[in-house]
């Protein structure tokens, strides 16, 4: 079974968190069918220990002699322990060909490889497939890297090698990680992945990161963005509004987002009677004249056209036309 751990909470020690928010974050992602989080001990010691239900609980702690400490964490991740019992030892791979040194590893191990940013960035083919197979016969926790640009593919990719694989990720990609939203997704969209699951509460936990981080996610981030499905394109908006499969690879409801056409200066017939329709302002103004004027305006403004000035250049139309006729 594929299994994707969320380690963000261990990595905003530096930030102002607070018991609610963090609290609300792990919950969020147990919702989201995650399978567990990762904490540090200052998150855990904010929470009192009180931890949401649903989800497990990882932690990172460089001693071990420490874990009893935790009550209610499953695993601990460490560079010094030996994989056994409630330990994962954490194993820095910097380069594929280090993979080759893992295969004396036994199967009563538990491991968690960190790194791999370069497995996507070499010509031949045959050295990603070795890299792969590889990791099959280890089985690790996987923790890539973002150094380029990639550790989500990666992630991804890993588990459609290995059905029973298990991937770590944060949120956003933050600490240049694999982003959590970019694999549940991705999964989701390949392998089917939660099939009964919505991930609308994916547009809640983005407000929650927010509010942590003090960080504004880009209005056009992959999956989490709030204008991702905001098409203005005329060509592509009459494609959409036709058959939307064949532009998003998925339904912007599953992410708690939502489609809209938006006015501009690439827009289309189309999208002015879309707009006009959708306004209940069928009719009232000639298609071609208001599109002249929404570029005219978008150029000068250097943004979309909102409802409002559409709505604005309809009145303006109908007094043109009005004085037009009385002349």
């Amino acid at each position: 079974m594929i299994k994707i751990i969320d380690a963000t909470l261990a990595m905003l020690d530096e930030y102002p968190l607070t018991e609610t928010l963090a609290s609300g974050f792990a919950r969020l992602l147990g919702e989201l069918s995650v399978s567990a989080a990762v904490l540090s001990p200052r998150v855990y010691k904010l929470l009192n220990g009180n931890l949401p239900k649903g989800i497990e609980y990882y932690m990172e702690l460089p001693n071990m002699t420490e874990s009893s400490e935790y009550p209610g964490i499953q695993f601990f991740f460490s560079s010094f322990c030996d994989g056994t019992g409630r330990s994962i030892r954490n194993i820095q791979v910097n380069d594929v060909s280090e993979l080759k040194g893992l295969e004396g590893i036994g199967p009563d191990k538990k491991i968690r490889l960190t790194g791999l940013d370069d497995m996507l960035i070499y010509e031949s083919r045959d050295i990603y497939e070795r890299g792969m197979k590889l990791l099959m016969q280890v089985s690790p926790i996987l923790y890539p890297e973002n150094t380029y640009y990639c550790a989500s593919a990666i992630a991804a990719d890993y588990l459609q090698y290995n059905h029973n694989g298990t991937v770590m990720t944060t949120f956003t990609g933050i600490g240049n990680k694999a982003a959590t939203e970019q694999v549940i997704l991705a999964m989701r969209v390949v392998e089917r992945y939660k099939p009964n699951c919505s991930f609308e509460k994916l547009a809640e936990l983005r407000d929650i990161f927010e509010h942590m981080t003090g960080i504004s996610i880009s209005c056009h981030a992959p999956v989490i963005g709030r204008k991702i499905f905001h098409i203005e394109s005329g060509i592509h908006v009459a494609g959409v509004l036709k058959k939307p499969s064949n532009y998003e690879s998925f339904p912007p409801e599953l992410v708690g987002a939502a489609r809209k056409v938006v006015l501009g200066k690439h827009s289309g017939g189309t999208s002015i009677r879309y707009k006009l329709k959708q306004l209940n302002l069928e009719g009232r103004c000639n298609v071609e004249h208001l599109l002249e004027q929404v570029k005219r305006i978008s150029i000068k403004k250097g943004g979309e056209v909102t409802d409002e000035e559409f709505i604005k250049m309809m009145s303006e139309c109908d007094e043109y036309e009005k004085t037009n006729q009385n002349g």
